[in-house]
């Protein structure tokens, strides 16, 4: 039985028990009780009338409506999409299919990231030394990565807040960690600044993604030590970084000798000592806050190295492979259907990851709950923010749809929540021979279709309206 069936099912059940306690209440009345008299004849309404409960007569008949719009606009297109109230599924299409998600997959690894390390954890990128400054001097300073996406330097700042879409994109001050080193009485670094990117594996790139991810500049190369997502330059062109943890090192001895510190060797790229001491250190905006630009904007390396951070959490193990199985592994821990998963990576870049349509609107919902409140917070609003920030302008649902977006080439999803009187959410993802432009545009029709929902008549025009009783006179 489809959930569609079950739903209607459901109403008429509703209405015969609310119809029995109808008759029973007549039943049991005093006859003999006096009664009111008025000046005029009641308007008299059948005890059996759906007018007694109109709207889950009006929620049936839109939940049909809803679904034989969604069955026209997608035909025997390769799509899955469920509906939901908040009560239960409204209206579906295949909703155990497995699909390639593009970036709607970054809901789960939010889901992943928020349940382990929690809404308020904080990333610490550390600057430690062999010794404590004496004289203003240590032989040599390692920038220690922990994952950190967001570590950026002010050219990098300025770039992302001149963005609309990108404008409100959470990061953490490389010059804020300078200045701490400074203020712990550094004046020299002979043998200059090393990065440590030990904390995961050294893979880049995965080798299933197609290398325009990165020649278009949509991921920067993977590491535990990145700054500027991985890119020495974005115009005219991006320019990823052979080495973002020697890059990270870079940056930082610019931005020291800025501040007066004489560095002398060259940035290099190396472990620091076990006994190494601390020197300075960042941190970076919550989590809950980190999660939410990472869904707002779509963060493709964000995803990546969360990721990785799960996988050395779950396993001691910074690999992808480690933190995928970490995702699946907690979504199945939060009740979250897992049938059909395939996760390649954390970001949805990878063309075989494969998620149901059942599994993103039930992750989406988890929003609910304020230990994963990020995920609802960070929804782009449809024709203002984030990756909706120029779709749906102008429509019935701008301001009204947050959303989470997926789009690879021939492939396009949307899960998100409407809000136009009452909550309605959905997962929606299709794959077929259309450019991004046609995925959008396909999207953007089942937004709207949804949008309408229950887009029934009222009720009276769904019942009669009630008459006068006969007063048994004659012609």
């Amino acid at each position: 039985m489809t959930h569609h069936n079950m739903a209607l099912r459901r109403i008429v059940a509703l209405v015969l028990v609310i119809a029995a306690a109808g008759f029973a209440f007549f039943a049991l009345r005093d006859d003999d009780a006096p009664a009111a008299t008025t000046g005029s004849q009641r308007l008299a309404t059948p005890l059996w009338s759906p007018r007694r409960v109109p709207q889950p007569i009006i929620d049936a008949v839109g939940a049909q409506r809803l679904q034989s719009r969604l069955d026209a606009e997608l035909g025997a297109n390769e799509s899955c999409v469920v509906v939901t109230d908040g009560a239960g599924v409204i209206a579906s299409k295949s909703p155990n299919a497995a699909m390639a998600p593009a970036s709607t997959e970054k809901l789960l690894t939010a889901v992943a990231a928020l349940s382990t390390l929690g809404a308020d954890f904080k990333y610490e990128t550390k600057a430690v030394a062999p010794a404590a400054p004496a004289n203003g001097a240590i032989a040599r300073l390692w920038l220690v990565g922990a994952g950190d996406p967001g570590l950026a330097t002010p050219e990098y700042q300025a770039l992302v807040a001149s963005d609309p879409e990108t404008k409100d994109e959470v990061t953490t001050s490389l010059v804020t960690l300078a200045d701490a080193i400074v203020a712990a009485g550094v004046r020299s670094i002979p043998g200059g600044v090393q990065g440590d990117d030990s904390r995961y594996d050294t893979l880049r790139y995965l080798p299933t993604w197609r290398d325009t991810y990165r020649t278009d500049g949509q991921v920067g190369p993977i590491g535990a030590l990145t700054v500027n997502h991985g890119f020495s330059a974005f115009k005219p062109e991006p320019v990823p970084v052979d080495d973002p943890a020697l890059f990270a090192a870079g940056e930082l001895t610019r931005l020291l000798q800025e501040r007066g510190v004489a560095v002398g060797a060259v940035p290099g790229h190396s472990n620091a000592p076990n006994d190494a001491v601390g020197v300075a250190s960042v941190q970076s905006p919550p989590l809950h806050d980190v999660v939410a630009s990472f869904i707002r904007v779509s963060d493709n390396l964000g995803g990546e190295m969360m990721t990785r951070e799960l996988g050395v959490r779950a396993a001691s193990q910074g690999t992808t492979a480690a933190g995928t199985q970490a995702i699946a592994d907690k979504l199945r821990e939060l009740g979250v259907p897992v049938e059909g998963l395939t996760l390649v990576d954390g970001s949805g870049l990878d063309r075989g990851n494969r998620v149901t349509c059942q599994t993103l609107v039930s992750a989406l919902a988890l929003g609910a709950r304020p230990e994963f409140r990020a995920i609802w917070d960070g929804l782009a609003v449809a024709g203002q923010s984030g990756t909706l920030e120029d779709e749906l302008r102008g429509s019935p649902l701008t301001g009204t749809l947050r959303g989470k977006t997926g789009s690879l080439q021939g492939v396009t999803g949307l899960a998100a929540l409407i809000d136009q009187g009452r909550a309605v959410s959905f997962a929606f993802l299709a794959a077929g021979p259309f450019e991004e432009s046609g995925g959008i545009a396909i999207r953007a029709r089942v937004a709207e279709i949804v949008g309408r929902f229950p887009d029934a008549p009222a009720a009276d025009q769904l019942v009669s309206m009630p008459v006068a009783p006969s007063s048994g006179a004659g012609p």
